[in-house]
């Protein structure tokens, strides 16, 4: 039987985005089992008290049908400045499954903070993000991700990014980039020149 995998923020004491992770993890369900997981991940998980209001945490779930496994750990964000371009058409994470064995495995030759996955030509994901790009002052995002993340959703429901397909040859056409995904919202502190991207 396939686990699956749903990390979610915990700020202040608090689940962040829960709705939108209720939402990826009943869908994965439905697919896989025909049912729901929980109704609301935050009704039937609860925050340990002990944990410090003023820390952060990442809550990890591994589920299958149900909820197996429920961790809390402290969470400290790694910095990411080089990211190096791979090129895989074979590819596939549309679920967030706990077995990451085909990410992991692009990552081996390189030795830059994460990798950029290009299928087909055109732009996806990194192993661990969701990736938006800026032209002109708009941030947009591939319209094909590996991966449809929480944070990108929140982010296309706000209408601040915009989908599109962005092919590695048009790569020069935006200036920054930066990683988002349920540990890591959008910052202005994350945002790096495409100069650091590493082909």
């Amino acid at each position: 039987m396939y686990r699956f995998l749903e990390t979610i923020l915990i700020k202040n004491h608090s689940f962040q985005n829960i709705a939108y992770h209720n939402q990826r993890a009943n869908n994965t369900c439905q697919f896989f089992f025909k049912k729901k997981l929980v109704q609301d991940i935050s009704e039937v998980i609860s925050i340990p008290p002990e944990l410090e209001y003023k820390e952060t945490y990442r809550c990890r779930i591994i589920y299958t049908d149900i909820i197996e496994k429920v961790e809390f750990i402290p969470y400290l964000q790694k910095p990411i400045n080089s990211i190096q371009v791979v090129y895989n058409d074979d590819i596939e994470y549309s679920f967030k499954f706990e077995n990451r064995s085909a990410l992991d495995a692009l990552k081996i030759n390189s030795s830059a903070d994460d990798i950029l996955i290009v299928k087909n030509n055109y732009i996806t994901d990194t192993s661990i993000a969701n990736i938006l790009l800026r032209k002109y002052g708009q941030w947009y995002t591939p319209k094909h991700p590996l991966l449809h993340g929480t944070e990108r959703q929140r982010l296309l429901d706000l209408n601040f990014i915009i989908e599109k397909d962005i092919s590695i040859d048009s790569i020069d056409e935006y200036d920054s980039f930066c990683l988002i995904n349920a540990l890591r919202p959008f910052s202005n502190n994350h945002v790096l020149s495409c100069k650091n991207l590493i082909f």
